[in-house]
């Protein structure tokens, strides 16, 4: 087994690591606090421990508690209080197991039948890092989360802001859409085209904010729009089973209807199967559902490759119809009616 030091425990102890004010000494005593309390109520190395994972420091805390103790972490969506840790004795380690199995994520695939993905931290550690270091994200930089931690993209900019030593934003879904981004004005903020589209429908000053677009196609309309009030936005590529970013670009290229996203971020490689699909791999890449997953892994989306521009995603696999002896992207309907 390899083990790393959490890097709760290697931040400077007195940094925010939670707005308001929860330092990261602060929540890596309450992981050590947590991690002990499990282990009085039973748990163990390997046993899955499921929690409803709310926008609340609460929910960090014990995804790294379940982790310390070697134990997998199943967040679910269901929404509810997470009650904080009691006790006033610490957990003796202060080391996470990287290869065991940490995590399980509950995740559609293509099909539309739920699953559950399976994670080790080298995985989601790798991907996180990876992705900080193509965002040039510095220490101490704001990272506001507005993605249900149960999904990967949300526990993703958790995780880059912890590893980067940043402070984590809660999304503050009282406030009206501009205010929840401009009351923190994070450096570093995911949305997914609609999030964005509302965002421009209201008169907002200029944003220094970074912003990761994904999860859907955005128009180059609205990306220019984006652009010309000045906003800073990468377009990103991305799935549960790669631990989130495959594609990450701040330099995106349209050719007709289709966004080019450059080349593949450290680690990871694409590739195209003989009917269109994407094929993935890297360091990144999931433990499987259960088994180990095939390597490439089929994605069930189509793409494209440009010799300048690198690669294109041009939609779902089981979303292609036939219509008088072609072949039918919806995507690509949804696409001629929005411009």
């Amino acid at each position: 087994m390899a083990y790393e030091r959490c890097p709760l425990s290697l931040a400077p102890p007195r940094a925010i690591a939670i707005a308001p004010d929860l330092t990261y000494g602060e929540l890596n005593g309450l992981v050590q606090r947590g991690a002990l309390a499990l282990q009085a109520l039973g748990f163990k190395a390997g046993d899955q421990i499921a929690f409803p994972a709310a926008l609340q420091w609460q929910t960090i805390a014990l995804l790294f508690a379940a982790w310390r103790i070697g134990a997998i972490a199943v967040p679910h969506p269901q929404a509810g209080p997470l009650n904080p840790f009691g006790g006033n004795d610490f957990f003796p380690e202060n080391t996470l197991d990287m290869q065991r199995n940490a995590l399980l994520l509950r995740t559609s695939g293509s099909s539309g039948v739920p699953k559950w993905a399976s994670f080790s931290l080298s995985q989601l550690f790798e991907s996180a890092r990876t992705v900080s270091a193509a965002l040039q994200a510095e220490k101490g930089k704001n990272w506001l989360i507005s993605v249900p931690l149960s999904h990967v993209a949300g526990l993703g900019v958790a995780l880059r802001g912890l590893l980067t030593e940043g402070t984590l934003h809660f999304e503050d879904k009282s406030l009206s859409y501009k205010d929840r981004i401009y009351s923190v004005h994070p450096d570093f903020a995911s949305l997914v085209p609609t999030q964005l589209y509302r965002l421009l429908r209201e008169e907002t000053p200029p944003l220094k904010t970074s912003l990761l677009i994904g999860g859907a196609p955005l128009s180059e309309e609205l990306y220019r729009k984006a652009v010309g009030r000045g906003m800073r936005l990468s377009l990103t590529y991305g799935l549960t089973e790669m631990s989130s970013t495959v594609l990450l670009t701040d330099r995106p290229k349209w050719i007709g209807m289709h966004a080019y996203l450059g080349e593949p971020l450290p680690g990871r490689t694409i590739s195209l199967s003989e009917c269109g699909e994407i094929l993935v791999a890297g360091n990144s890449l999931f433990n499987g559902y259960g088994t180990p997953p095939p390597s490439p892994f089929p994605t069930g989306d189509l793409g494209a490759f440009h010799p300048e521009f690198g690669w294109s995603i041009r939609g779902r696999k089981d979303f292609q119809f036939l219509s008088g002896g072609e072949n039918i992207q919806p995507e690509e309907i949804e696409a001629a009616l929005l411009s």
